[in-house]
């Protein structure tokens, strides 16, 4: 919100320069992000009248204009011909300084040779003087312009703008009033509220509402007799100054009260109003509007439109129609204050793409009380700067609701805030924003916000009045004390040493957004029954790309493996740790959703990985070596190290969306966390990621479970352990996992070391068959093991080998 400071004055003035406002604001929750004066570049500028004005010999395109300063006349050269004999037009005479691109380097102005003609400066543009982009013509001022008046001192063309950076919880602070509502209740100057003038008389234009929920008000007032020409200058400032580009005396006066008050205005030519009638309603099907930028837009059933004995001619809070638009020719004008629900003009505004001033306005909340102080400052700007004058006006207000009192117990403001205020210094702050305070039940306090407070609803609302009108600086520094120690749970302890592991092996955390769209999933391979294909749809996506929760997280991770390969970075090794959104299960019930009844998708925490390119980079004597499946495996590995003490076993599968023969399910102490392995290509090319991208997806919550466990240290045996090697032959398909855990089972508890150091395929062991060649230590802290101890040792791995894995130990 732009707030210039002259505007802000006619409201409330409490002696301060524009910075040290913005910080007084600032310090009470409007963020001023810039103080500017974006026409304060202009020097020397003046008020001069055109006296005459003829061709310059040789030229189809510039004019000789003679130009009267009051004291003598100008010979100015200018390439525009908007203006007349007896206009009031800006000039910059020779020493004249003006805005230039760069806002620190000003164009002097001097005289100028054009056409064999010296030209003593030239005639300005609006854009030229920084007020506004209208650069078609010369800018024609009023008629009672002063001559010879210095421009930047008639137009206080040095106000000094605020920039408010406004959040969704303070609409009322998207106009110059509720602006200076808060500066009266921070600084306690008095503030001025302008008048309210109620309808009279009927306008001979009858409205009809038939949803009150969704239009609470509507004020229609008529003025007959306008002339449409060009707002007087001040206000073209004003405007230009606030972000709007001055059109119309008729349009820029409903822009003009929406700026002032907060409430959208919208006029039409009641000459081009079917009936004359005005519906207010939902949209028939089929039915279509142009809507002021020329777009033929077709109308869903849940559009609220504003609509005349032949249809549609607006659509509700968004935009008006191109059909009863304000035109040169336009002389009785019906002016349209209505109030909108919130969510009517959201929807509608999402819908068909359509941001306006005045939908984000009634985005957050416009209060039905300022529809009437909108229409009497629209109407008034209209009769003195048009002509005409008002016939008649109807307020319609069946949506009228008697404001509800909030409770405030000042004990427990007191406990939350952290400030020793006592119950008259609250409501003092109350007071100050325009709440009615009443004493209710055991030193309680029945708290009516104001009108143009439709954002106070609870007692945590009032809380933040108190403490930001006392001021947050004005908080004491304490931490408070719940009385029990801190700290992160055994999971998030987890979690963290899973992630600072994962970096500090050289994988990149990414964090994209949790949305994803049903065709990610389908090309993913997955099957129709797979529970990752049962999704949840968003009720307002931001786009077909993100339109429902995502159940893996593996489309977002080769979304980012794309971005960057398109910019040339194709060497990744990225994760992400976070939730899918699945179905729920017995096992995996989701969260309760209250009320409503509704049963919330699960939420489990998962890892995933991505990789492409190369996963060691090129060195002297190597060439770069790219990233393959016991990169990811080797991921594994460092998650299970971060949390300690599982046994990792990796066996092989194929399910999509890996590559058949590339891929591996992990299990972690017997426990099944998800699958790595290589994408299958059918899925490189949908998601247009490099060939031979890996990935992998994890289930987190399982493997943080139980936090993380530290080792144990053990005593070393004080005798002399037992080593000795086995080979085990076994069918080329048996995984060598197996083959591992059939050797651990037949060597008993007193095995402390365990290595394969070979493994062998050849013709004398037959086809179709391998040798497993294992390093195995035995210790035993209460005797020495001799030959007989390791003998019963081969012996019984040799059992476990055949009972488990069908193989046999070589000798």
């Amino acid at each position: 919100m732009r707030v210039p400071l002259s505007w802000l004055h006619e409201f409330v003035d409490p002696g301060l320069s524009a910075e040290g406002l913005a910080d007084v604001l600032t310090a009470g929750g409007l963020e001023v992000e810039a103080v500017e004066r974006p026409t304060g570049g202009a020097r020397g500028v003046t008020v001069v009248e055109v006296r005459s004005a003829a061709p310059v010999p040789g030229s189809d395109k510039l004019t000789l204009v003679q130009a009267f300063d009051g004291e003598r006349e100008w010979e100015i050269v200018c390439g525009a011909r908007n203006y007349q004999v007896g206009d009031k037009v800006p000039a910059a005479l020779p020493g004249a300084v003006l805005p230039g691109p760069d806002p620190t380097r000003p164009v002097e102005i001097g005289r100028r040779k054009l056409m064999g003609i010296v030209s003593n400066g030239m005639l300005a543009s609006a854009r030229e003087l920084g007020i506004g982009d209208d650069h078609r013509g010369i800018w024609i001022l009023d008629r009672d312009a002063p001559i010879g008046a210095d421009l930047t001192e008639w137009l206080d063309l040095d106000d000094a703008v605020l920039d408010i950076d406004v959040t969704p919880d303070r609409g009322y602070a998207l106009s110059i009033l509720g602006v200076a509502r808060d500066v009266a209740a921070l600084t306690g100057a008095e503030l001025r509220v302008p008048e309210t003038l109620a309808p009279d008389g009927d306008p001979g234009v009858p409205v009809v509402i038939d949803d009150a929920e969704r239009c609470r008000r509507f004020d229609a007032r008529r003025i007959t007799g306008v002339r449409v020409g060009p707002s007087p200058a001040w206000l073209q400032r004003r405007l230009a100054a606030a972000g709007m580009r001055p059109i119309s005396n008729i349009v820029d006066a409903t822009n003009y009260a929406m700026l002032e008050t907060g409430n959208p205005i919208h006029a039409y030519d009641v000459a081009l109003l079917a009936g004359p009638r005005i519906e207010v309603r939902t949209a028939s099907p089929g039915e279509t509007l142009r809507t002021l930028d020329g777009v033929e837009r077709e109308l869903d059933s849940d559009d609220l439109v504003i609509a005349d004995a032949d249809g549609p001619v607006g659509l509700a809070g968004v935009m008006g129609g191109a059909g009863t638009e304000i035109n040169d020719g336009t002389t009785d004008v019906l002016l349209e204050v209505a109030n909108f629900s919130a969510a009517t003009v959201l929807r509608t505004a999402r819908r068909h793409g359509l941001h306006t001033e005045g939908s984000r306005r009634w985005e957050r909340m416009v209060p039905p009380s300022s529809a009437p102080v909108a229409a009497t400052v629209a109407a008034g700007l209209i009769t003195r700067h048009a002509g005409g004058a008002v016939v008649g006006g109807t307020d319609h207000y069946p949506g009228r609701r008697e404001p509800e009192a909030v409770r405030l117990r000042p004990a427990r403001a007191r406990s939350l805030l952290g400030l020793d205020l006592d119950t008259g210094a609250q409501q003092a702050a109350l007071e100050a924003i325009g709440c009615t305070v009443n004493e209710g039940a055991a030193g309680e306090l029945a708290v009516v916000p104001p009108a143009y407070r439709p954002d106070l609803l609870l007692e945590v609302d009032l809380y933040e009045e108190i403490v930001r009108i006392h001021g947050y600086g004005r908080v004491p520094e304490t931490v408070p004390s719940s009385g029990a120690a801190g700290g992160r749970s055994p999971r998030d302890v987890a979690r963290r040493a899973v992630r600072r592991a994962l970096a500090g092996a050289g994988w990149t955390e990414v964090m994209p957004f949790p949305f994803v769209a049903d065709a990610d999933l389908a090309v993913l391979g997955l099957d129709a029954g797979d529970p990752r294909r049962t999704t949840v749809a968003l009720v307002n996506p931001l786009s077909k790309e993100e339109s429902v929760l995502r159940t893996t997280l593996l489309p977002g991770l080769l979304r980012a493996v794309r971005h960057n390969a398109n910019r040339q970075t194709t060497d990744l090794a990225i994760f992400e740790t976070g939730p899918a959104f699945l179905p729920p299960t017995p096992e995996e019930p989701g969260a309760d959703g209250g009320p409503t009844g509704v049963v919330l998708p699960a939420e489990p925490l998962m890892l995933a990985l991505a990789a492409a390119g190369a996963f060691e980079p090129a060195r002297h004597d190597r060439p770069p070596r790219p990233v393959d499946l016991y990169d990811l495996l080797g991921a594994v590995e460092v998650v299970r190290r971060s949390v300690g003490g599982r046994t990792l076993e990796a066996r092989p599968t194929d399910e999509p969306p890996y590559h058949p023969g590339r891929a591996a399910r992990v299990l972690l102490d017997g426990v099944d966390v998800g699958v790595v392995g290589e994408l299958h290509p059918r899925v490189v090319a949908a998601y247009e990621v490099p060939a031979r991208t890996l990935a992998g997806e994890l289930r987190l919550d399982r493997i943080v479970a139980e936090g993380v466990r530290h080792p144990v240290a053990a005593a070393p045996s004080p005798l002399p352990g037992l080593r000795f090697d086995v080979a085990v032959l076994v069918d080329e398909g048996v995984p060598a996992a197996d083959v591992e855990a059939a050797v651990r089972a037949g060597a008993g508890d007193g095995l402390t070391e365990l290595t394969l150091f070979d493994v062998f395929r050849g013709p004398q062991l037959g086809e179709g068959r391998k040798s497993l060649a294992y390093a195995l230590r035995l210790d035993d802290p209460e005797r020495q093991l001799s030959d007989v101890d390791e003998a019963a040792a081969i012996e019984a791995v040799a059992r476990s080998v055949a009972a488990r894995v069908g193989g046999r130990l070589r000798r």
